[in-house]
């Protein structure tokens, strides 16, 4: 075994060497033959090299014998079934698109008794063994991965919190319909389907008006709500990774997803896609616990998770579809204690069951209006099926789509200068290699463990962008977020595949098998001191201290990606608002009565001026498009009044000084000294 390590010790460098190479060739734009073969050489020798080293979870010893499934089932299935029917019940009182007390019980009140039931009769024993611990008053000892996963919380939430105040800091185009629809819950109106901007899941909302009640509801609010959202996503991301593989390989995927530039990006945006990487991962995670436990409760929660995940994004929809894919596709593995699929038939038909129960509410708005519930869908579907501006989805255009998809981790990815910095990769370089050797390493195991769920959850959720991209279009980075978190599993692996074989063969050393000697001489005394390390340390050490110097190098360039390069590009200039100076003249000014806007194409966004405002989009409108005598703001302003103009609007700035003698101007510009907007000071 020693003789063949120092080979796959040198394979193992040979690896990231190319890898490196490839990555520094493609940051540099040159996107060649070479570098893709220098990557193509790294996974597949360290796949060839690594490839029989097993991450891979099993099933527990305990897990529920498979042949005792279908009797079982059958005896809870009666009150299981009562309680979902209660639930369903519940659902015939939410009409007019709207959830209302009494069916929000029996909707809600029935899921939770279901679950509790299937708890209390299949719960597990290992959780009411701590329960009855931690009552019993025996001391509680938190295990050492809990803690490092504390800490990787803890860098994600610095990632996620500073200065979110101030970056980023335009609310953007689609930020205030968040923001009425929050405060339309705020103010009551419980909507299931949110209609406005082309329809829109309300999970998210909900959460924002919670946040809201501990404050108030302002564009931090918004931002604050996806921060906490995406902090959450890495523990989330730990337990996928945890029970899929082992403890090492969530720790590492959680630090990942902690420095992870596209991640952090969302998780400050205020956008609901925040959701979809959480959600994807609570699938895979009750799903994968599901299957190596057997146990009814398990796959409850896996249902219920599935159902909620319709609430947020539409994209989940893939998710779905990679389940059933990746079940299918798990069905001819040889993992262990599997069980067949008549023993499994009843537990998925519990799962989809419970995803169906939680999904009926909107289910039922999309019966009752499906031009409303399907207009975002219906989009897609043109682009894919043709539209008479756009060139029709053809297999040629899906494989180029497909290339430039796959080519977003590491090459280019969005140009949208809100989103990224333009065309940058969506993943750091470290993660970005790492990715390659650990998704050809899975892909050498695809039959192995939950490896089949995990690949189709990261080809299937890049198909959101891939079937909606026209010919060459960049990757967008909402449409495809929901396989962050898979792609971060994947990058996860090589480094513990690396440690599990160097603490194998740390083993055949003795503990102390080296001694080092330091000599010192002072004033004529000599002193000998004697260190004693051992190989056998040191092969366990070095995956961590190399794992500790790459997520530092990703920490690193992470930062310079977001709270510098990022920082300089956002709009309008150097994240500096247009929309939020114009709010804050208009603050300055008093009056909003008298304050009006001439509009200029592409200029800045009302909706989000109000909300800098705090005022209901309808409710105050200062914008007007043209200067015309008898008509505002000419025949409104009778003392004074301020008017705000684009500075290329020479026109209009010239008819108000022509009508208003008596004025001031003030002109406010981007850093650079490019103009803003200029403000106009009036008086009859």
């Amino acid at each position: 075994m020693r003789r063949r390590s120092g080979v796959l010790i040198l394979v193992v460098v040979a690896c990231f060497v190319l890898a490196v190479f490839a990555q520094r060739r493609l940051d540099r734009g040159v996107v060649d033959y070479r570098a893709f073969l220098s990557y193509g050489v790294a996974g597949i020798l360290f796949a060839l090299a690594f490839g029989d080293i097993a991450l891979e979870r099993v099933a527990a010893p305990d897990a529920s014998d498979p042949s005792r499934v279908p009797a079982k089932f059958a005896r809870l299935l009666g009150t299981v079934a009562a309680l979902l029917a209660v639930a369903l019940l519940g659902c015939l009182d939410f009409r007019g698109n709207r959830f209302r007390p009494l069916g929000l019980i029996l909707w809600g009140g029935g899921l939770c008794l279901c679950l509790c039931y299937l708890y209390l009769r299949d719960g597990s024993r290992a959780h009411r063994g701590r329960l009855s611990a931690i009552f019993a008053g025996e001391p509680l000892t938190i295990p050492r991965g809990w803690l490092l996963l504390g800490v990787a919380v803890l860098v994600g939430s610095v990632f996620r919190l500073y200065q979110l105040d101030a970056i980023p800091a335009d609310i953007g185009w689609d930020l205030p319909y968040n923001y009425a629809d929050a405060r339309s819950i705020l103010r009551g109106e419980y909507r299931i389907f949110f209609p406005a901007n082309q329809g829109r899941e309300g999970l998210f909302f909900y959460l924002i008006a919670f946040v809201a009640r501990l404050g108030t509801l302002s564009y931090f609010s918004i931002k604050l709500t996806s921060a906490l959202v995406g902090i959450a996503t890495i523990p989330a991301l730990y337990l996928a990774g945890r029970k899929m593989f082992n403890p090492p390989v969530g720790l590492v995927a959680a630090f990942l997803l902690a420095v992870n530039r596209w991640h952090i990006v969302l998780s400050r945006s205020g956008f609901r896609v925040i959701l979809l990487p959480l959600f994807v991962m609570l699938v895979l995670y009750t799903l994968v616990r599901a299957l190596q436990s057997g146990r009814l409760f398990d796959f409850a929660l896996a249902g219920l998770a599935l159902g909620l995940g319709s609430y947020t994004y539409t994209a989940f929809a893939f998710a779905a579809l990679a389940v059933v894919a990746g079940l299918a596709l798990r069905s001819v593995s040889p993992s262990v204690q599997r069980p067949s699929w008549r023993s499994l038939f009843p537990l998925l038909a519990l799962m989809v069951g419970i995803a169906l129960v939680v999904y009926a509410p909107l289910a039922r708005y999309a019966i009752e209006h499906p031009e409303q519930y399907l207009q975002r869908l219906g989009i897609q579907v043109r682009i894919v099926t043709g539209d008479p501006h756009r060139e029709t989805m053809t297999l040629p255009l899906f494989l180029e789509n497909v290339r430039t998809s796959l080519l977003m981790y590491n090459v280019y990815g969005d140009s949208n200068l809100r989103f990224n910095v333009p065309f940058s990769r969506h993943f750091g370089f470290v993660s970005g290699m790492l990715l390659v050797l650990g998704l050809v390493y899975v892909l050498r195991r695809w039959r192995q463990g939950s490896n089949p769920l995990l690949l189709m959850m990261f080809f299937f959720l890049i198909l959101p962008m891939t079937l909606a991209m026209v010919p060459h279009e960049m990757p967008n980075i909402f449409r495809a977020a929901g396989t962050i978190g898979p792609a971060v599993i994947l990058a996860a692996l090589p480094l513990p595949a690396v440690g599990k074989y160097l603490r194998d063969l740390s083993v055949t050393y003795p503990e102390c098998d080296l001694l080092v000697r330091l000599r010192t001489s002072f004033v004529g005394q000599v002193r000998e001191f004697v260190l004693p390390i051992g190989r056998r340390g040191l092969l366990v050490v070095a995956p961590t201290l190399i794992l500790a110097l790459l997520l530092t190098l990703e920490c690193r360039e992470t930062r310079a990606f977001y709270f510098h390069d990022f920082v300089d590009v956002l709009p309008d200039r150097q994240n500096v608002s247009i929309a939020k100076g114009i709010a804050r003249q208009i603050e300055a000014y008093g009056d909003v009565s008298s304050c009006y806007i001439k509009v200029w194409p592409h200029w800045f966004d009302g909706r989000a001026l109000q909300v800098y405002l705090r005022r209901p989009y309808g409710a105050w409108n200062p914008e007007f498009s043209d200067l015309v005598p008898g008509q505002p703001p000419l025949s409104t302003i009778t003392e004074r009044g301020l008017v705000i103009v684009h500075p290329d609007d020479t026109a209009g700035l010239q008819m108000l000084r022509d009508a208003f003698p008596r004025h001031a101007t003030v002109v406010h510009s981007l850093p650079g000294g490019t103009p803003a907007f200029i403000a106009v000071y009036v008086e009859r």
